[in-house]
């Protein structure tokens, strides 16, 4: 009995890290569904118009300047 103690701790070590890298995984955000586009509709010429908004951090560093 004892001589299976050894494997029992490492089966049990391998079942946390398991359980962590799933709970890890499931916890995760999901992917957003694409947009559809209709068959008839041009794709836009403005590649930005469906891009992420882009952050301007301009204003901000002159001011951090100023003081």
């Amino acid at each position: 009995m004892y001589e299976l103690l050894p494997y029992v701790v490492i089966l049990f070590m391998v079942g946390l890290i398991a359980a962590t890298i799933t709970a890890a995984m499931m916890g995760r955000p999901k992917k957003a569904p694409k947009k559809a586009v209709p068959k008839g509709a041009a794709p836009s010429p403005d590649s930005l118009e469906e891009s992420e908004p882009i952050l301007d951090f301009g204003d901000e560093l002159a001011q951090m300047d100023k003081k």
